[in-house]
């Protein structure tokens, strides 16, 4: 076990405890743990930290941060001298609902879903209270995997021995065998003879492209018997390379990495067309106007795509619009946010008979996050409104932070929250309906607006000026007004902490 920060928060403070996570993040970074993982831990150190400096009394003096590497993977201590409040306890997990709305649709919901183990220790007279945190890492192995087919054990064996320092190698002395091997595991890169008894290895290759996840494996053809027939029907089920024996070291070497690497490159190009597309298809779009209502979306990214997603439905009774925050900004992120976008069109068209659509949706929402294997695993909010005639919105919401309401008058928080979606089986939520005035508009955003910021600090700058800006841009056009808050929000914000999304919402008659 490697302690790799030991970082004392005094006084303890939401200044200090930011000023923590970004040294974690950093740490991480440099350690090349992956975004995903990264994201996990320093959401659980943000909402413990902010639990002990804003909902513990007495208030602990400081607040101690250690993260540890192990053989099996992170360690989170947070020790402090202020109230304990053992968040393991059954009776705190099973009231989740009750302190998700005291903060705001986070804390003990978060992390619980976020680790892998916790543990707590109750501090003793001058001791500390210390939440432990764990995550998991099975063990995978670096080197690339390569499957040697030769009925020949010496050839074999002269093969693994040149590459097993650089390379993980497998061997089989039959083609029957390497079909057998390659249907249960995959490997990076099949070597194999030609002529062998039974299954030879063009009969091999035939077999692996009717497969779907051989199809593309890489393979190279070994043979003493090179004639034009054997070289052409070799050639013709498109292998990556075809070489004469006896062959040398490095020759070899220089064949494997020369196939391994065109290979990484055209699984990068096929990635980043992926990518692209699922991006294009996740970048929030909205109709100008629709169902009597005018709206304008704008939206800032991590660069790599992000899990904020905008679903609409116009139907005969209603608008309905879905805003959707998925926890991170990576590439899982953003493959979560494609998951649940398809699921929740799917619900969008099965509550039209529903009284309260917005609740029933995030009720339905919120069980199949909780239900169902691959969407459990990732922590999202959502807030859902239904737009109607004559001005009128209900708005429901699940962790997601609360709309502003844009008035001559000023910018004020509609008062509506709930549980994060996947937290609690048969979770309730309740809807809020207000009705919009000509002269006013309501502003959906995810937390990326006010949370793009450095530190405690300029989170609130941020926050003061984007609300100024709402504010003052009310008499623009919704498409401008919302342009010009997010050019503000360019000027002060950091774009690469967060995906940031921005809905303007007001009648259609408003001029």
């Amino acid at each position: 076990m490697v302690s790799v920060v030991h970082h004392e928060c005094r006084p303890a403070s939401l200044k200090s405890v930011s000023q923590a996570r970004k040294l974690v993040a950093d740490t991480l970074r440099q350690r090349g743990v992956s975004d995903h993982l990264s994201n996990k831990i320093q959401l659980c150190l943000s909402e413990a930290g902010a639990n002990l400096v804003n909902h513990t009394s007495p208030q602990p003096t400081f607040i101690l941060v250690e993260l540890k590497c192990t053989d099996s993977g992170w360690e989170l201590h947070l020790s402090d001298d202020g109230q304990s409040w053992n968040p393991t306890l059954v009776n705190r997990v099973q009231t989740l609902d009750t302190f998700e709305e005291k903060v705001g649709g986070r804390g003990l919901a978060l992390i619980h879903s976020l680790t892998d183990d916790m543990a707590y220790k109750v501090r003793e007279m001058f001791d500390t209270n210390t939440l432990s945190l764990t995550w998991h890492i099975e063990k995978k192995i670096s080197k690339p995997s390569i499957l040697i087919v030769d009925d020949d054990i010496c050839q074999r064996r002269l093969y693994s021995a040149y590459l097993s320092e650089s390379y993980q190698v497998i061997e089989a002395e039959s083609g029957e065998m390497a079909l057998e091997m390659l249907l249960k595991q995959d490997v990076d890169l099949v070597i194999s003879d030609i002529r062998m008894p039974g299954m030879d290895g063009l009969s091999l290759k035939r077999a692996l492209h009717q497969q779907t996840n051989t199809l593309l494996t890489p393979f190279i053809f070994l043979t003493y018997a090179d004639n034009p027939e054997t070289r052409e029907s070799a050639l013709g089920l498109g292998i990556d390379d075809y070489m004469v024996k006896p062959v040398s070291k490095s020759s070899l070497m220089q064949s494997v990495k020369r196939v391994l690497n065109r290979s990484d490159q055209i699984y990068r190009q096929l990635t980043d067309r992926v990518n692209k597309r699922i991006t294009d298809a996740l970048t929030p779009s909205l109709p100008r106007k629709a169902h009597g209502w005018e709206m304008a979306v704008v939206s800032r990214n991590t660069g790599i795509g992000g899990g904020d997603l905008v679903l609409h439905r116009d139907t005969d009774k209603h608008l309905m619009l879905n805003m959707v925050d998925v926890m991170g900004h990576d590439v899982a992120a953003k493959f979560f946010s494609y998951a649940f976008g398809g699921y929740l069109r799917g619900l969008m068209y099965h509550i039209d008979d529903q009284d309260d659509p917005c609740a029933t949706l995030l009720s339905r929402l919120s069980d199949s996050a909780l239900e169902d294997g691959l969407l459990s695993q990732v922590i999202l909010t959502c807030c859902s409104v239904a737009m109607s005639n004559g001005g009128r919105i209900d708005i429901a919401s699940a962790g997601h932070p609360a709309p502003f309401l844009i008035s001559p008058t000023g910018t004020k928080e509609v008062s509506v929250g709930g549980i994060l979606p996947g937290v609690l089986y048969g979770a309730s939520y309740d809807t809020v309906s207000i009705t919009l005035h000509h002269s006013e508009r309501l502003a959906l955003y995810t937390d990326g607006l006010f949370e793009s910021a450095e530190d405690d600090e300029a989170r609130k700058i941020l926050e003061n000026k984007v609300i100024k800006a709402l504010y003052n841009t009310l008499s623009l056009p919704s498409n401008e007004a919302a342009e010009e808050v997010m050019r503000v929000f360019d000027d002060i914000g950091e774009q690469n902490k967060d995906d940031t999304t921005l809905v303007l919402l007001q009648r259609a008659d408003n001029q």
